[in-house]
């Protein structure tokens, strides 16, 4: 994860981490955690929820207060230091975002987005190409 930089969207984010309860086999292992299903009554989710930045996200500015979400399953890592933004779905809080190095994931859906999305993947890019 120090090398080459990566952007993992939706499952692209459950890939890195080390399993899943959605079936057998491993993740890359990249992030220590697992994929564990939505503690909701409504699952999937799909449509829109709010995105709490961290205030060390400097993604944030992005103006992506809204992200568009598709998913049953959402990432929990191990130690939360890696979490620069959050979500919720019902009563189940959930990381939204997460940065590791060069690598970034993300739960939600920016290309999906609207403008928002589409700047903070600029902006994501950016940040992890530098």
């Amino acid at each position: 994860m120090g090398g080459h930089p990566t952007l993992g969207i939706c499952l692209g984010m459950q890939l890195l981490f080390e399993s899943s309860e959605e079936g057998p086999g491993d993740g890359l292992g990249a992030v220590p955690g697992l994929v564990r299903r939505l503690d909701a009554a409504r699952v999937p989710q799909i449509g829109w929820n709010a995105i709490e930045h961290s205030s060390e996200s400097p993604l944030a500015q992005c103006g992506l207060d809204v992200a568009y979400y598709a998913n049953s399953f959402v990432c929990r890592p191990s130690d939360e230091s890696s979490i620069i933004a959050w979500s919720a779905h019902e009563s189940d809080r959930f990381p939204a975002v997460l940065r590791l190095r060069r690598t970034i994931g993300v739960q939600f859906h920016p290309e999906k987005s609207s403008t928002a999305g589409l700047r903070f993947i600029a902006g994501a890019l950016a940040e992890i190409t530098a």
